[in-house]
Order: C-alpha cells, then sequence, then structure tokens
C-alpha cells in the first residue's frame, strides 16, 4: 500500500545525484516540459532535460525514464511520487555488477541512516517494493524520489562517497534540494548571471515544497555554492561561509528531524 506524502515529495519517478549535484555548464540540454504532482493534487509546471536516457530535473533529479514514462496531451510528461515508504524501511539490493568497494559504501550509508533517524535502510528479502543498486561507469550517483513502486533504481560510479549516498537515500526518501524551498529567497540570492541560460530553470523554486525548521546550509540536500567556478548561490547573510554548501559528510541536525517528521516512529 502507497502513503501519499504531507510535504512536497515532488512526484517523479527516478531522481539522479553525483557527489556535488551542480550542473556541467559546458553542456546544453534538450529540454522538455514536465508536470508535476504534489501532494495535494495540485500540479506544478516545470522544464526538464534529457540525459542518459532520463528527464532530469536541477541536473540530480531524473523526473522520468524516457522509454516508460507517461506522457500527457501536450506532450508534457507527468510524473507523480507522493507516496513515503510503508513502515519507514527502505529495502536494497545490487546488481550483480555493483563493485565490492561500492556496496561497502552503501552499507555504510545504510547503517549511518538507522542510527540517525527513523528509516531503516535493509537489504531486500522478499519485499515487492525496493530500491535495485546498480553500477555506472560514468560519473552519476543516481536515485529514485520517494516511493515510485515495484523496483526502483539508485545507480552509482566509483566517485560516489558514502556521503553522496546518503544524498541518495535522502532522495529516495522525498527529501528534495533545501535551495529549492518557498522562503530560499529570504536566505540566499541566485547569481543569476553566473549560470547558463540553459540551466537557470534547474534554481528555481518549487512552490509546492515544504522544508522543516529553518533555512540549513548545512543540510546534505543543499546545492554547492559554485556553479563552474562561479558563484550562484549567494548567502544574504555575510557571514555564512560559502563551504557549508553542498557538504555531503551526513544528514544535518535539521535533515534528520525533516526525515523523522516524514517518517515519524
Amino acid at each position: 500500500m502507497r502513503v501519499a506524502s504531507t510535504l512536497l515529495v515532488v512526484s517523479l519517478v527516478l531522481a539522479a545525484c553525483s557527489s556535488s549535484p551542480t550542473p556541467d555548464a559546458r553542456t546544453t540540454p534538450e529540454k522538455a516540459p514536465a508536470t508535476l504532482i504534489l501532494p495535494d493534487g495540485t500540479e506544478q509546471q516545470v522544464m526538464g532535460f534529457k540525459q542518459d536516457g532520463y528527464l532530469m530535473l536541477e541536473d540530480d533529479i531524473i523526473l522520468a525514464d524516457l522509454s516508460s514514462a507517461k506522457v500527457g496531451e501536450q506532450g508534457t510528461y507527468v510524473v507523480d511520487t507522493r507516496y513515503r515508504w510503508t513502515g519507514r524501511t527502505i529495502p536494497y539490493t545490487f546488481a550483480a555488477n555493483v563493485p565490492q568497494a561500492i556496496r561497502d559504501r552503501v552499507a555504510a550509508a545504510a547503517s549511518t541512516i538507522r542510527s540517525t533517524t527513523n528509516v531503516i535502510v535493509t537489504p531486500r528479502t522478499t519485499q515487492s517494493n525496493y530500491v535495485e543498486i546498480t553500477y555506472n561507469t560514468g560519473t552519476s550517483c543516481a536515485s529514485s524520489l520517494g516511493m515510485v513502486g515495484g523496483r526502483q533504481t539508485l545507480t552509482l560510479a566509483d566517485r560516489c562517497t558514502t556521503g553522496s549516498i546518503i544524498h541518495e537515500f535522502g532522495h529516495a526518501m522525498g527529501l528534495f534540494h533545501e535551495q529549492t524551498r518557498p522562503d530560499r529567497d529570504r536566505y540566499v540570492k541566485i547569481i543569476w548571471a553566473n549560470i547558463p541560460a540553459d540551466w537557470q530553470s534547474q534554481y528555481q523554486i518549487r512552490s509546492g515544497s515544504a522544508g522543516y525548521g529553518a533555512y540549513d546550509f548545512d543540510s546534505i540536500m543543499h546545492y554547492p555554492a559554485f556553479f563552474d567556478g562561479k558563484i550562484a548561490i549567494q548567502p544574504l547573510d555575510s557571514s555564512v561561509d560559502l563551504n557549508r554548501m553542498g557538504q555531503r559528510n551526513g544528514f544535518s541536525g535539521t535533515d534528520v528531524g525533516n526525515v523523522n517528521f516524514m517518517y515519524p516512529r
């Protein structure tokens, strides 16, 4: 049974993240529109881009698998992930080609998540809803956003650290990026001049999103401050260290509160 989320778990089929999830300014993406169905049933129009067979958003969120995505009347992809994992449990399994080093990092990430939040990330037994962890030879760290239902993919490359895997499982739980909160303009300024036009839509606020507690520069779900070497996210408070944004060491206290709010015991 799927349980609808009360937060904005933007409705997506998959999500993809790198260990430093900022777009590559040297590439020009092929764009495609998408309709996100929010937890309250309202819809939000966004502009995604195509990459590696997926429709992506914010560089590290795959909205849909292009081979099987639902397409609306106007050629718009319709995506819906209003669902949380039942029993606070995310079962996972490995594809046969996943190297042992990555398996060890996944186990470490799962252990950290279990010890710091209410969510149980555990090897799959017979569960019908689960994450399959696959291996890619590129640079992508990728995960589903929320519980899709059935088998869903979390793909990892050699560069994916334990912290970036925690970030990916954060997406799988339903967490979105911190800097897309509706109140973000009270805390940061987006330097649009330093972001190529083809990528500016990836820095838009997601109007239906909701964050737990105060805006968190230390969130593991926050973008780094820089885009292709130039500052893209400037804190309004000049005392905030730019290096705080984009950390991939582990969940912040606010992240833990957010996860536990979504998945109470």
